[in-house]
């Protein structure tokens, strides 16, 4: 078994009718199956953070979710099950998406055998100006190429479920969503809350890159002891000997009372009692530098150990002052990131 479709989409959320899907089903050839075979380990998507669809009806209610009941269709139904559950995905994708998202996307879905289940893949490449340089000995002639989706960007969005068809087949899945830790939230959630339907798991990866996304907001947002606090609960969670953590645990420890709620009030409510365990390795990797930038146009980047040592601060002159040895000099375009 192996389906591929093919549908371009475009922000809906605005309307009020289902929009008509624009593709289908297609024959793939064998480049293009292979194409996709190979984006699943280049794209490391079986290694990205771990989702949780939720049920569309209530909690009490037996388990239901409308794009997993399309998954089962296009993995496990027949041909006119896995055609019709497909155009409503593409549909719903363009229902889930405004303006703040690509005017023209891809989306591939791929479909296929998996040990003994099914797998289902969902890739959403956004539409890119493409050129064609033709040249001849009449000329050389530059022309763009039309409907042509990028498959490197950066803004590349993807999905992936297994199981079997069974009712707790297709629950648990991955997806790679450049977009959710950017400033624009509602932009960035139409993949994973809108579309999908899911939530993100409280692993250990995603947890303590939601994590360290909080406390850099919380910090770019504050000043004075409130931010002092902050950069200090950055530099001691790693090293603290306990591994689980949870968000209401991390601002009672570290944050006098009066600066806790700066903090969580970015985190929703039904998370901050979730216990997850802190990633030390990947939180640091995050977290290496502290930058500062003076009003002469001076960029400092220090490791967190070096404040108050080679790099001394003065808060109530709002002050810099950096003292070591040089290593090396160079002349850039622009400042060290």
């Amino acid at each position: 078994m192996h389906r591929i479709y093919a549908f371009q989409v475009s922000p809906q959320r605005t309307v009020s009718h289902i929009p008509l899907a624009s593709g289908g089903a297609i024959h793939a050839s064998p480049e293009l199956i292979q194409l996709f075979r190979e984006l699943i380990p280049v794209s490391k998507i079986e290694s990205q953070s771990i989702v949780h669809l939720r049920s569309d009806d209530g909690e009490s209610e037996p388990f239901r979710n409308q794009i997993r009941d399309h998954f089962l269709e296009i993995c496990y139904g027949s041909d006119k099950q896995a055609n019709r559950g497909a155009a409503e995905i593409a549909a719903k994708l363009s229902l889930s998406m405004d303006q703040r998202s690509s005017n023209h996307s891809l989306l591939v879905i791929d479909a296929h055998e998996l040990n003994k289940h099914r797998r289902i893949a969902l890739w959403l490449f956004p539409k890119d100006d493409v050129f064609r340089l033709q040249t001849s000995s009449h000329g050389n002639q530059l022309s763009i190429l039309d409907d042509v989706f990028s498959k490197s960007s950066t803004w590349r969005k993807a999905a992936i479920f297994s199981g079997p068809n069974t009712s707790q087949g297709f629950r648990t899945g991955r997806v790679i969503d450049v977009q959710s830790r950017r400033s624009d939230q509602k932009a960035a959630d139409f993949w994973l809350g809108l579309f999908l339907g899911g939530v993100y798991a409280m692993d250990s990866k995603n947890s303590t890159y939601q994590l360290v996304s909080h406390l850099k907001d919380a910090f770019d947002a504050s000043s004075g002891p409130q931010r002092d606090q902050l950069f200090a609960a950055m530099v001691a969670l790693p090293k603290s000997p306990h591994k689980n953590w949870t968000y209401s645990s991390i601002a009672e420890q570290y944050l006098d009372p009066a600066y806790q709620n700066a903090f969580l009030d970015s985190i929703p409510q039904a998370v901050r009692e979730s216990s997850f365990e802190l990633d030390r390795n990947l939180f640091e990797s995050k977290l290496k530098f502290r930058v500062f930038e003076t009003i002469e146009g001076v960029w400092i980047s220090s490791p967190p150990e070096q404040i108050g040592k080679a790099v001394q601060i003065d808060p109530s002159r709002l002050s810099i002052k950096v003292q070591g040895t040089i290593r090396n000099e160079t002349i850039r375009a622009r400042h060290v990131q």
